[in-house]
């Protein structure tokens, strides 16, 4: 998904603060009041290290990090900002690991991006180069495994990290990181081939939005977790779509940094050029600009690489537009869970 910025960017690094549960009302594009200590606010963010991997089953790549669960060797997972909460893939650890509660319930979660998963319910704190969350968070330990876990493990990967802010039934670790590291974060891709091979990509906590972006994206307010945390759904910000020469059309958008192509949901979508494995026709020109812009904060043409510009239309059901992890690659992701917003901005 190629971007066309029409602002340069400015990372502006933010301190930790106090952890103060927002509201709806409360929430502004300002959250410096969050912290009454000025040496509070000028703590450092934290940079996590993403390494990027091939997506099994199909093709694509993937964002990675490693963490750690109690007092657990450190493992790698999968970074899905589609999911809320930690699913722990077998052979994470031979053993549990100290600071680990494991309960007797047992769960079942399909994330979109591994399948159906069965398990059971633990909990504990989780660690992220070096800041650990300051309560005990809930995960599930898998039970089992399908052919997508199966060729993840196969590649040293051995769990998915959900980071989305919607919340369903389990907890994002993020939102119970101390201070603004649990307000803020930004997401960010690098590909293995072209000029960004070798490099790392970036989660960095505490990131404030930055002072100029190209979409500036809204989620609706959903209420707080069982920590106190903000929830918004992630799965509804507001977007403003055109697909060829067809009027723009403003739905519901997901942004998925776990799945690798984008998906186009709807019947009013059945008359979209597409192939014969309904992908968007090759060329197809995607825009996608924030309600309310006279500009396109992104144009793509859809073509055949996942990852990159793949776009496959779904002609049923509801219309929302699920948006691929090209988009965390060719872009800095933040997420600002004061306010409910997205912010997309040029990485350069």
């Amino acid at each position: 998904m190629r971007l066309r910025p029409l602002l340069t960017p400015i990372t502006v690094a933010i301190a930790v603060g106090a952890l103060i549960a927002p509201t709806p009302v409360a929430a502004t594009e300002s959250d410096a009041d969050l912290s009454s200590s000025t040496s509070a606010r000028e703590t450092p963010t934290v940079s996590i290290p993403v390494r990027t991997v091939p997506s099994p089953v199909r093709d694509g790549q993937n964002g990675t990090i490693v963490m750690r669960v109690g007092r657990s060797a450190p493992f790698r997972v999968i970074v899905d900002t589609g999911f809320s909460g930690l699913i722990v893939f077998p052979g994470a650890w031979d053993r549990r690991p100290g600071g680990v509660r494991q309960s007797d319930t047992r769960v079942s979660y399909r994330p979109a991006s591994i399948g159906r998963v069965r398990g059971i319910k633990g909990s504990a704190p989780m660690t992220f180069n070096g800041v650990t969350t300051t309560t005990d968070i809930p995960f599930v330990a898998a039970t089992g495994s399908n052919r997508y876990i199966r060729q993840w493990t196969d590649q040293g990967v051995y769990g998915l990290l959900g980071v989305g802010t919607k919340g369903a039934g389990l907890v994002n670790p993020f939102s119970a990181l101390p201070g603004v590291l649990g307000l803020r974060w930004s997401i960010h891709f690098q590909r293995t081939a072209g000029a960004t091979a070798g490099r790392s990509g970036e989660i960095l906590l505490g990131a404030k939005a930055p002072l100029r972006s190209t979409m500036a994206l809204r989620m609706p307010y959903l209420g707080q977790n069982a920590n106190g945390a903000a929830l918004w759904n992630d799965h509804a910000t507001a977007g403003c779509w055109r697909f060829g020469p067809r009027p723009e059309t403003c739905l519901p958008t997901q942004l998925d940094s776990a799945f690798n192509i984008t998906r186009i949901k709807g019947a009013r979508f059945r008359t979209l050029p597409t192939d014969s494995d309904d992908n968007l026709r090759t060329g197809t020109l995607v825009r996608w600009a924030e309600p309310g812009s006279a500009f396109t904060g992104i144009r793509y043409r859809a073509g055949n690489r996942a990852s990159v510009d793949l776009t496959r239309v779904i002609p049923r059901g509801q219309a929302q537009i699920i948006v691929g992890n090209d988009l965390y690659f060719d872009n800095v992701v933040t997420y600002n869970t004061v306010t409910g917003t997205v912010y997309i901005s040029d990485p350069s």
